[in-house]
């Protein structure tokens, strides 16, 4: 049996394969920035109780914050423990998604999920990659960013009178709470992310489409147009704000000529695909 993984900041896909049998998990995000190897396989051998987890011969993880020989360690460390007889392949989330979406074809490919990150891919491996630096300094186009644009619109009065009424009445902010949350509490950036959620449900208002718009350019402008000749190649995407905003997504690039590719919102089917011939 072999074990596929991808995994974002907020949840984690698995996919086991055997001869005879396929079935999936879902758990929270793995993270080694934030977690360590103890806290990783304590919440994976409590998802894990029913898999037989002897039968596991190889696993490939893809996931956010795994940089190959600073912290990818963290993660591998914690599979090895749970699965005694496989052989573990921890990478970065950025390679999971340039083989989901482009296989052994050649591209940028890019992750818009609860953050971001992109990369210009051969084929076989990544040649170029403009850092994303998180969700503080960078991960523009992401959910966190949408979370924080429209917070920090919101406390700085640029929120039009009837979204601004509608958001007091549905999402009771107060300063205090949301400051304690980004700024003390576990995980910052899966909570901005969550206000996503009421942009999606108000995608239809001027100023919302406006805000994804603004971010979806950031997020051209910052990263892909930092690649050289990116003109010649196609912007592949991955995750759950390109994947439901590809409309906006589509027009951004359009007014910046960028050729839009693939629009996935998982990965994982892809990476399948990539990993049969194993």
């Amino acid at each position: 049996m072999i074990v596929i993984a991808d995994s974002g900041s907020s949840k984690t896909d698995w996919l086991f394969l055997s001869s005879e049998n396929e079935f999936s998990i879902n758990s929270s995000g793995i993270n080694p920035f934030f977690q360590q190897t103890e806290e990783i396989y304590a919440t994976l051998s409590t998802t894990f109780e029913t898999v037989e987890k002897a039968e596991v011969s190889k696993v490939f993880f893809y996931g956010a914050g795994c940089i190959k020989g600073k912290t990818d360690y963290i993660v591998a460390d914690a599979l090895k423990q749970l699965f005694p007889n496989a052989l573990v392949f921890v990478e970065d989330d950025i390679l999971g998604a340039a083989r989901a979406l482009l296989g052994k074809s050649s591209g940028i490919a890019c992750i818009l999920g609860t953050g971001t990150n992109s990369c210009l891919y051969n084929g076989s491996e990544i040649i170029d990659k403009v850092p994303t630096l998180g969700f503080i300094l960078g991960d523009e186009g992401s959910g966190a960013y949408l979370g924080k644009l429209f917070i920090n619109d919101y406390f700085k009065r640029a929120i039009p009178e009837d979204l601004k009424q509608k958001m007091e009445s549905e999402l009771h902010l107060e300063l205090a709470d949301v400051l304690n949350a980004v700024y003390r509490q576990e995980y910052p950036s899966r909570y901005l992310a969550k206000f996503s959620a009421f942009l999606g449900i108000n995608r239809n208002h001027i100023y919302v489409q406006n805000l994804i718009k603004r971010s979806f350019t950031d997020f051209f402008y910052k990263n892909i147009e930092r690649y050289n000749d990116y003109k010649n190649y196609s912007v592949n995407f991955v995750g759950s704000i390109a994947y439901h905003y590809s409309d906006l997504l589509k027009e951004v690039a359009f007014n910046r000529n960028i050729k839009i590719g693939n629009i996935i919102d998982k990965p994982i089917e892809g990476l399948k695909k990539y990993h049969s011939n194993y």
